[in-house]
């Protein structure tokens, strides 16, 4: 269950959360919401009755109280007032102006301010590893499903599909780039997702940004033509292989022999290239033989430490969880391009989450990345809510 979006306990004179005050807390809170807020832009012209920043802030309340457009007027309507709230029909009409475009310009936008915003404290110094994975957006309908719509598994579950591409590791941990996929289902014509192309357009996008050494992602983009895109953007990749004959046989050769850890080397051949790789055999927490391959020469003394990097990936998982409790406003709405706008809203409101998290930790020297987040997301809430209304820190 979400925490309140406003607690009835916050007082600005008196609350802190561990080292920070009450000031520091808001100052941090405001320069995280305006990098990311001053994004979007919707086109409309300069005398319209509301800027872009109003529609953005009713958004962010969608987004925190994980409620749709009559809730979220509702309740800035109750924090500013009737004058100060667009109508939720006026504020659907206006995001509906964008088109995948334009949201994925504001989405590099913000990254861009973002990661302007904490490039004093050094914590991206490249390379830096990231992670690529797909999550999904139910959707409950039964009849007349869009194309967009895709089946998740066997169970008969249908959901939009979102691709992501994240800084995890030791780098702050934020999404860095996202696309929708759409891909063929029983009830449309698309073609099937090619995964290569997503993985190539993500890569792309992220490097424009930072400098990309390690790549992780799991066995759903399991391909040569991944693993030789990878190759052929100039990056590391590291990605566990389903186990099928050739790798089953090989364990059992393994296990005859006595050895826990083994790297064949193979190469791969694909429509745009080839390369050498490695497939790593190494035992996992119970001793099972575990099979990963990357295009990076390891050894067999250094394989089992190298495969310890994969563990990274799980972050994203945990980040999927976060986006999806506590940043997604809700929405029945069918159309594809105002589901990518939340989706992306509810990304940007995550990455506010860990950018004031890095900003309040800066301020007192702890461990920037890695500790707990000093505010949760329901804090968080909290504070963008009192102080939402754009305008100087």
């Amino acid at each position: 269950m979400r925490p309140p979006l406003i607690s009835s306990h916050v007082d600005d004179q008196e609350r802190h959360v561990g080292e920070f005050s009450d000031e520091q807390i808001r100052r941090h809170v405001r320069h995280a919401r305006n990098t990311i807020f001053r994004a979007f832009d919707t086109g409309r012209a300069e005398n319209a009755t509301y800027p872009d920043s109003r529609f953005n802030e009713l958004q962010a309340l969608m987004a925190l109280g994980g409620c749709g457009t009559p809730q979220g007027q509702s309740r800035m309507e109750t924090f500013f007032g009737e004058d100060y709230t667009p109508h939720g029909d006026t504020h659907l009409r206006t995001v509906k102006q964008y088109t995948p475009e334009t949201i994925q310009a504001g989405f590099d936008r913000a990254i861009d301010n973002l990661l302007e915003a904490v490039d004093h404290l050094q914590i991206l110094q490249p390379p830096v590893t990231v992670a690529i994975d797909i999550t999904t957006w139910p959707y409950h309908a039964e009849d007349d499903l869009p194309s967009e719509v895709s089946g998740t598994d066997e169970s008969g579950e249908r959901a939009y599909k979102f691709a992501t591409l994240s800084l995890v590791g030791k780098s702050l941990p934020i999404v860095l780039a996202v696309e929708p996929v759409i891909e063929s289902s029983a009830w449309d014509e698309n073609v099937p997702h090619q995964y290569h192309r997503t993985v190539r357009r993500l890569v792309r996008r992220a490097q424009e940004f930072v400098s990309i050494d390690l790549v992780l992602a799991d066995r759903g983009f399991e391909s040569f033509q991944v693993y030789q895109t990878l190759d052929n953007l100039g990056v590391t990749y590291l990605l566990p292989k389903v186990e099928r004959n050739p790798e089953t046989t090989y364990i059992e050769g393994m296990e005859e022999e006595g050895q826990d850890v083994a790297v064949e080397q193979a190469t791969v051949r694909a429509r745009y290239g080839n390369h050498d790789c490695r497939v790593l055999f190494v035992p996992n927490e119970n001793d099972d033989t575990q099979v990963f391959i990357t295009n990076k020469r390891i050894s067999p003394e250094n394989a089992a430490a190298w495969v310890t990097h994969y563990a990274y990936r799980w972050w994203i998982e945990a980040e999927y969880r976060s986006i999806k409790q506590e940043f997604l406003a809700r929405t029945c709405s069918t159309d594809h391009t105002l589901r990518f706008y939340y989706f992306v809203f509810g990304i940007l409101m995550y990455n506010v989450w860990r950018l004031t998290d890095v900003l309040l930790k800066a301020t007192v020297s702890q461990e920037l990345t890695t500790a707990p987040p000093v505010l949760t997301a329901g804090e968080l809430a909290d504070w963008i809510a009192i102080h939402l209304q754009l305008g100087p820190g």
